[in-house]
């Protein structure tokens, strides 16, 4: 029996053994990515960035292209050309025309246009900012999943050897017919240690999973399949300033709205709006008359007898006259209006959304922080006496095994919440950064070329 006892317990060593290689190797066969270098990573390989920096270069072109006159018109045309003969000289009217005309724009509408194309490329640089800041919230999220998973895998693993410890002992008792061992005893332990490498295997391939998501915003396509490893030791996380953190305390939420006001999203839509109030004075530009004007020489050859002929030259102008306004001018009008102020309300509602999502953030991380504070300094504590007072009953003859199970498997179950409560903190914070970290809030000078030229009006 002590035979058997002693293969058995370097057998499970051995099965431990294997285990801490594995998470090892995952842990060490590359370097391990923090999750501020996870967040830098996925701005740096955001496809994205490069395509809004691309369709801010071509606004910038366009603009320029808005903003000038469209080219003069060249005719040329042979004029009163005598059918009978199809003779140039037969005719004194006969002659060959070269025309120019130019069209002006309406009013100040090429400045206009200028102007709203302008502040339709100055949102990039904001939507940028953002896209900044989103990307960190979805990498930070999926790194604190694959981390929370992977200290889960270290919890169970480091738990195994008592697991292995009390499946020794109540075989070691069920061998020596002494005390209250019983068979199902020794059953119930091997299956304990079973399910036990069952849920270590059941997190390998939750985290290789979530390590996978992870990987796809951290490297080009030639580098996607690298290995990826994440640091052991949980991150800190920034928190917003005092003052803001004082404002979400008190639930202030008119400096809140202030304060959010100034968030990339914020802005980017109140440069929408400065585009909209430029379409509004785009279409009021349409009631102003369109000019052009054209000029034209036409040359005329001798006459039949050789007598020479004068040349003309012609000037003139056009314009149309916006009389018939009610059905196209003040329609044109009232659509941008309605489109500026349908704008406003967009900018009203995104305001109110960010506010309503800050204060739940907020109070969500608090009430997460509470049941922290409850498992670390009540539940944990209460469960780890509870254990040894079970174990201390067992080997005493005065307590049941499957009570000693229970007690360590309800302690190692709230370990792993507690695990589950400090990556949902951890994303908790992650994304309130998202709403008042104070670097979302600028754009760096030279960001964009629009930043100086778009606020004209």
């Amino acid at each position: 029996m002590y035979f058997v006892l002693l293969s058995s317990t370097y057998m499970r060593l051995w099965l431990l053994a294997l285990t801490g290689i594995f998470i090892g190797l995952a842990s060490s066969s590359a370097a391990a990515i923090s999750l501020p270098e996870a967040q830098q990573l996925a701005i740096q390989y955001d496809p994205w960035q490069q395509t809004s920096s691309l369709q801010e270069r071509a606004l910038v072109a366009d603009s320029s292209a808005a903003a000038t006159l469209s080219d003069p018109v060249l005719s040329v045309g042979l004029a009163n050309l005598p059918t009978d003969g199809f003779q140039f000289n037969q005719e004194g009217m006969t002659q060959l025309k070269v025309g120019l005309s130019q069209q002006f724009a309406r009013g100040d509408s090429l400045e206009i246009k200028r102007r709203l194309i302008l502040n339709l490329a100055a949102r990039h640089p904001l939507l940028r900012a953002e896209r900044q800041e989103k990307l960190k919230v979805m990498v930070g999220k999926l790194w604190l999943d694959a981390f929370s998973t992977q200290q889960r895998m270290h919890i169970i693993a480091s738990s195994r050897p008592l697991f292995v410890q009390l499946s020794d002992i109540v075989e070691a008792s069920y061998g020596s017919a002494q005390g209250r061992t019983r068979q199902q005893d020794v059953i119930q332990a091997q299956v304990e240690l079973a399910r036990l490498d069952d849920r270590l295997s059941a997190l390998a391939t939750e985290r290789d999973s979530k390590l996978a998501s992870l990987a796809e915003w951290l490297y080009e396509h030639d580098n996607y399949g690298k290995d990826l490893t994440l640091s052991d030791s949980w991150p800190k996380i920034d928190v917003p300033d005092a003052k803001i953190l004082h404002l979400l305390q008190q639930q202030n939420k008119s400096q809140l709205a202030q304060i959010l006001a100034l968030h990339p999203s914020m802005l980017a839509a109140e440069q929408q709006i400065k585009s909209q109030l430029n379409g509004v004075e785009l279409a009021q530009q349409k009631y102003q008359p369109q000019w052009g004007v054209n000029a034209s020489y036409a040359y005329r050859d001798d006459d039949v007898n050789g007598n020479s002929r004068a040349d003309f030259f012609s000037v003139g102008f056009s314009l149309d006259l916006p009389l018939f306004t009610n059905n196209r001018q003040d329609k044109e009008v009232e659509s941008a209006t309605l489109q500026a102020e349908a704008a406003k309300t967009e900018q009203q509602l995104l305001l109110r959304n960010l506010l309503a999502q800050a204060l739940n953030n907020w109070q969500a991380a608090q009430q997460t922080q509470q049941r922290i504070q409850q498992f670390e300094q009540v539940i944990l504590p209460q469960l780890a006496e509870q254990a040894d007072a079970t174990l201390n009953a067992y080997t005493s003859d005065n307590g049941d095994f499957g009570d000693v199970m229970r007690s360590r498997i309800a302690q190692l179950n709230s370990e792993l919440v507690l695990i589950k409560l400090r990556n949902e903190l951890a994303q908790y914070q992650v994304q309130l950064l998202y709403y008042f970290k104070p670097a979302n809030f600028s754009v760096k000078q030279g960001d964009s070329a629009t930043v100086n030229h778009a606020g004209d009006k």
